[in-house]
């Protein structure tokens, strides 16, 4: 360990404390190390990494990006919306190089996000199971003693192509990896020289001879299931997953471990060469969940995503350049349309800033940003009656429907981005892959009540699916059973559950017919395994115990795999394949093509922290490789959009100042109370819409329901359009609260899903589509015998869904 500090004078502006731990930059680690007394004294950290080694991420940046002259400006900075674990990587990764940040969240609490809800775990990498281990205990039972060597690293079972490969059959895709086997990959910096194929785009819609943005992903179309999967987005993922670990979490989250076997001939030393973790007497530990290969999870109980949420904000709100902002959403963004014209730049279109409500004083006020915007504000599923996102602003499509909005603004001036109004080529532009919402096959099933999470590592832990008679089904529908992709088992536990509703003569509410039992597990370990289920389970009025008993379950909105089109270094892309300027996007707000048409489980918290440290780095210009010529020309793209952004930022600053002084409006709209009826309006329009998208935009989906719910829910969208418009016609937001913020946002996000699922009509991952005349033909009264468009190929899928 080095620690580097002048305690002698005054700090320098960007530095004085550096803390480097085997090339791993800790960031304010709790419980604190015997170097905690320096974390006072920190400025700001800087990159200090290896660049001539592959297994460093990071690099060299621009150190001109912030004119001395405009470096105390409010707008210089970066405006991150959402505080979860993708916003607070690209916080801290941007901050680490100098770059200033605010971070925007629409509750109270930094930690009211998606991020905080996640109960499983973050995927890392096994680095104990060898091709010989025979158990499956995680691979403790042969540790290698060459676990550092090349020969250690070439017999371990999990790789990251092994990785890359289950993900690519959780996604729904069917074909091959592109990348043989021969030229499989280590952990390093996925940089485009290893990209696939260049000439092919994230964006679907781009002609050969549009110009690409550099580093966007190859997405591959399976010509069977229709999803669009991207090979390269998984390889980054896989590649820097587990570095991004050791930088951003392992110093900060108490992850669970375990002791190594006694006896061992094996040296720890070699085991913390690998972990970086400082242990000496236990590793982590390792669980299995459905669709993995390997037994690859870490975790924290059954509540990894809330002490990950605790401790990557907490150290993102000590940092001296990062600051949160909490009750507040974001109505709109703010783009140039002249790209910094005067400034001598070429770049058609940007976006600076965001227009941000108040939720407190009902206020709305532009915060500009030099460094643009990033959209990390999570996914839609909360548009969903049943889901197991969190009630308030979260889940709602936020970036989802800013993005739409902003598109259609740039559409309506004459911009040549997307005059097409054709509903495929518009969901495959600058949002794409919105009709694969993935619903988990087990949240808490109980009338009335909203629905409970219930963790997919129960089944990694030999949690069995059952009927109401005890029966397990899961093999019905897959050979791997409970430990299918989940859009497979959540569609099974549907259908099952659809069974008794028949019996019971179409109610459903008094007969359930899908439980998910662990009883067999012994007691005390689970409770210790799964405390927040057990209580969760303990506080109700009638408790329920499920170490002793069979829990009823039904499928739930969990997850967009879909969102907001970006490339592999989190840039926005446009309906005609080019970047929107200073515009990106992280975490379940994008689409990178990693999940396809389903994802595997544990990527989502993975997810987040790769891409957002992508984003964070290429907003401040960092290159790994010098060597990289298109990631030199991506920094110099960025480093000259940030040079318009001031320009056209101080240029409105300006009038906008003017026109204040001459008694104009104001950038800030006057604190108005809320209207009431507005509110109560815009409440009820929204339970609406959630049912709709529930009762027809659900886990099996029919064309005619689709165009039932696309009807509904355009009249929906006009609706909260005019609410807003009604309430805004004067400036500001009027009496509109944040209730017809989040209406607005849903029934542009549940349109788009909506129409996306109806143009396609091939069954893929989580789009499952059944056509009505194959339904009536084969339905036998009780859930079963219909059938999709699915391909024969779909050999594990057995039964009747």
């Amino acid at each position: 360990m080095s620690v580097m500090s002048d305690v002698s004078g005054p700090p320098p502006p960007l530095l004085q404390v550096v803390v480097l731990v085997d090339d791993v930059i800790t960031l304010l680690p709790q419980p604190p190390p015997p170097w905690s007394s320096y974390v006072g004294d920190v400025r700001c950290f800087r990159s200090i990494t290896t660049t001539s080694s592959g297994s460093s991420i990071g690099g060299r940046r621009n150190n001109s990006s912030t004119s001395a002259t405009a470096a105390g400006a409010p707008h210089e900075r970066l405006l991150i919306l959402g505080s979860g674990v993708a916003g607070c990587a690209t916080a801290l990764t941007a901050a680490r190089h100098g770059i200033p940040v605010t971070i925007l969240h629409a509750g109270s609490s930094r930690n009211d996000c998606n991020s905080y809800w996640a109960q499983g775990g973050v995927i890392y990498r096994n680095y104990r199971l060898r091709e010989t281990d025979n158990g499956g205990n995680g691979g403790t039972s042969n540790i290698s003693s060459a676990l550092g060597g090349e020969e250690g690293i070439k017999g371990l079972v999990d790789t990251p192509r092994s990785l890359v490969n289950d993900i690519r059959i959780a996604s729904g895709y069917t074909g091959p990896l592109q990348r043989e086997e021969s030229e499989s990959l280590e952990e390093c910096v996925y940089s485009s020289q290893y990209h696939l194929d260049n000439n092919n785009n994230n964006n679907p819609t781009a002609t050969t001879t549009t110009r690409r943005p550099q580093g966007s992903n190859n997405s591959q179309t399976c010509p069977t299931s229709n999803v669009r999967w991207s090979e390269d987005a998984s390889w980054k993922l896989a590649c820097e997953g587990p570095t991004r670990i050791r930088q951003l979490l392992l110093a900060i989250v108490p992850f669970d471990r375990q002791v190594l076997p006694t006896g061992s001939e094996d040296d720890d030393d070699d085991i913390r060469s690998v972990y970086k973790d400082g242990s000496e007497d236990d590793v982590l530990s390792l669980c299995l969940e459905a669709s993995h290969s390997a037994a690859r999870i870490i975790h924290y109980a059954d509540c990894t995503g809330k002490v990950i949420t605790e401790r990557i904000t907490d150290a993102a709100s000590k940092h001296p350049l990062i600051e949160f902002r909490g009750d507040c959403v974001v109505t709109d963004l703010i783009f140039d349309e002249d790209g910094g014209s005067g400034s001598g730049g070429s770049n058609d279109k940007m976006v600076i800033g965001a227009k941000v409500l108040d939720k407190q004083r009902n206020e709305q006020s532009n915060m500009y940003a030099t460094h643009g915007v990033v959209l990390a504000s999570g996914g839609l599923g909360g548009i969903y009656q049943h889901s197991t996102n969190p009630l308030g602003f979260n889940a709602l499509g936020s970036s989802v429907g800013l993005a739409l909005r902003l598109e259609d603004r740039l559409s309506s001036s004459s911009s040549p981005l997307n005059n097409n109004n054709n509903n495929m080529n518009k969901y495959n532009g600058i949002v794409s892959d919105l009709e694969y919402v993935q619903f988990h096959p087990t949240s808490l099933y109980l009338p009335n009540e909203a629905r409970f999470l219930l963790t997919e590592a129960l089944r990694g832990e030999g949690a069995i699916l059952r009927d109401a008679s005890g029966r397990a089904f899961a093999r019905d529908y897959h050979p791997n059973g409970e430990l299918a992709p989940r859009d497979i088992v959540a569609r099974a536990v549907f259908m099952e559950s659809q069974k008794s509703a028949a019996a019971a003569g179409g109610g459903g509410e008094d007969v359930h017919n899908a439980y998910l039992d662990i009883s067999h597990r012994d007691s005390e370990w689970l409770k210790d395994r799964f405390p927040s289920i057990h209580a969760h389970l303990k506080s109700r009025t009638n408790t329920m115990d499920f170490t002793q008993e069979k829990i009823p379950v039904i499928p739930a909105a969990h997850y967009t795999c879909g969102g907001v089109t970006t490339d592999l270094n989190g840039c926005v892309i446009a309906s005609n394949g080019e970047w929107y300027g200073n515009l990106y996007a992280a975490g379940e707000a994008a689409r990178t093509g990693l999940h396809g048409g389903n994802r595997l489980a544990s990527t989502s918290l993975l997810e987040g922290l790769v891409y957002g440290a992508s984003v964070g780095e290429m907003v401040a210009g960092v290159v790994s490789d010098g060597t990289d010529d298109k990631a030199l020309e991506n920094r110099e793209r960025v480093m000259e959009t940030m040079h318009q952004a001031r320009y056209a930022i101080e240029q409105r600053l300006a009038l906008e100042q003017s026109n204040t002084n001459a008694g104009g409006s104001s950038t800030v709209s006057s604190t108005t109370a809320v209207d009431e009826g507005m509110r109560k309006e815009a409440t009820a329009i929204l339970t609406n819409l959630k049912s709709i998208m529930w009762d027809n935009v659900g886990v099996v989906r029919t064309p005619s329901k689709l165009a039932l719910a696309v009807s509904e829910l355009s009249a929906m969208r006009d609706e909260a359009d005019q609410l807003w418009n009604n309430s805004s016609s004067s400036g500001g937001c009027g009496g509109a609260g944040w209730e017809v913020v989040a209406l607005r946002d849903a029934a542009h996000s549940g349109l788009a899903v909506a129409e996306s699922a109806l143009a396609n009509r091939v069954s893929g991952g989580a789009h499952y589509v059944v056509l009505e005349e194959i339904e009536s033909e084969n339905h036998n009264g009780n859930g079963g015998g219909s059938k999709s468009v699915d391909s024969d190929d779909e050999e594990p899928l057995h039964a009747v869904i």
